[in-house]
């Protein structure tokens, strides 16, 4: 996730991994099959790139679990054995990175432990690009999977609209057909000019929650919190907007881009969610640990349901505007609102519903939105299941319409007490 830079040192490991003879379409990528069995990790994952290394302190690792992350992806640097013991001690769960990030002194002896049961799985290759470094990581994930189904074994994606010669749908197709557990994918879309890449943003959750929907295979998304290059250190609004909408097109997992931080980079901030130099918390992990642990606190349900369908009452450049009279939820009035309905195994519906306002600098509150909604008539009752900055429980209605005060990029999940036909 670190763009240029962390795509050519990326580039400089790939080769550990042994590849087939390189093809010119990936079509033609068949390597041999690859059985997956439910992953051994049963929470909700919520993860960032570049999390406390192992030089830091265990208290370092304990505040980045007490902020709500679920996984720790350690890095195979001069620090990994130590990473490991820091990580399993603080009782977060791992998942390795099998290729040199970057991020502390490279080394090339380490030994990647094979049976303790706080790895939970493994992080082969980051923006690999172009048919070798993609084929590449398809065969590192096919290897490692055959090798142990249990624990999922992923790559992460480049940006869609960085991804050419292949571009993402093929190399999708592929990973997937060849043992790929999960898919994850880079956007890099909050500008520190204040603007933001809303077609880029909502182009590749779709293109992702179709992928996820057609071949049952999870999607996790991403959220910037470093300031670097042209992008900006999120406001409270901002990381809440980026992954309520990532939940809203059906995202399993969350990511952050980074917890940690360089100190001495050029174009880099020098702190992300913590300050590098001495742990020290941030503005950003009150912001961060508030929504995980609201996630968190959905998580089960959030794993559980499928995306039926996505709207917006501003929607962007081709994306569909909510439709009234089509849904349990008839109507919506709202100044920006993304309208999300789920279904559970079971057919019981949800929905998430998001106020897209954010802003450079914004807080959530001063982004609120009043959101009116109204409900068909076979609906009974509605439940917030979970309500950040509101108060759960059962709505009350009048005349099948209830206002709800959404704070700014946050979202309010809903289920609804159906009357079923005779």
């Amino acid at each position: 996730m670190m763009g240029i830079i962390k795509s050519l040192l990326v580039l400089l490991f790939i080769l550990s991994f042994s590849a087939p003879t390189w093809g010119q379409d990936l079509k033609d990528l068949n390597l041999p099959p690859a059985e997956k069995k439910p992953w051994m990790f049963k929470g909700f994952p919520i993860l960032a790139w570049w999390a406390p290394p192992g030089t830091a302190r265990f208290e370092d690792f304990k505040n980045y679990k007490d902020a709500g992350f679920t996984l720790y992806p350690a890095h195979p640097d001069m620090s990994f054995e130590k990473s490991l013991e820091f990580a399993a001690r603080a009782g977060l769960k791992i998942m390795p990175f099998r290729s040199f990030q970057g991020f502390n002194m490279q080394r090339k002896d380490v030994e990647f432990p094979k049976d303790s049961d706080n790895i939970v799985g493994w992080i082969t290759h980051d923006e690999p690009s172009g048919i070798e470094g993609v084929t590449a990581a398809i065969t590192a994930v096919n290897l490692l999977m055959r090798e142990d189904p249990a624990r999922w074994t992923l790559f992460n994606f480049l940006p869609p609209q960085a991804q050419h010669n292949p571009d993402t749908q093929p190399i999708i197709d592929a990973a997937i057909r060849n043992g790929l557990p999960i898919l994850s994918y880079d956007n890099y879309v909050i500008g520190a000019d204040g603007n933001d890449n809303i077609r880029d943003h909502f182009y590749n959750l779709e293109l992702f929650r179709k992928a996820s929907i057609e071949y049952h295979v999870p999607f996790w998304a991403f959220a910037l919190s470093i300031k670097h290059f042209e992008y900006r250190r999120p406001s409270e609004s901002d990381i809440r907007w980026k992954h309520y909408t990532n939940l809203a097109y059906g995202a399993k997992g969350l990511w952050y881009f980074t917890y940690w931080a360089p100190t001495n980079w050029e174009n880099w901030d020098n702190k992300a969610i913590v300050d590098p130099r001495n742990g020290a918390k941030t503005e950003l992990y009150e912001y961060v640990k508030t929504l995980n642990l609201a996630v968190l606190d959905m998580g089960d349900i959030l794993l559980s349901l499928t995306n039926i369908d996505v709207f917006h009452t501003n929607p962007p450049e081709g994306h569909r505007a909510f439709p009234k009279d089509k849904y349990w939820i008839s109507d919506v009035v709202g100044k920006d609102t993304l309208m999300s309905f789920f279904q559970d195994p079971q057919g019981q519906a949800y929905a998430l519903v998001v106020n897209k306002l954010h802003g450079l600098n914004k807080s959530a509150r001063e982004t609120s939105d009043l959101v009116q909604l109204t409900f068909a008539p076979e609906v009974k009752s509605v439940r917030a299941v979970n309500w950040l900055d509101g108060k759960p429980g059962r709505l009350k209605l009048t005349d099948r319409k209830t206002s709800l005060l959404i704070f700014g990029g946050t979202g309010v999940l809903l289920k609804p007490d159906i009357k079923k036909n005779p």
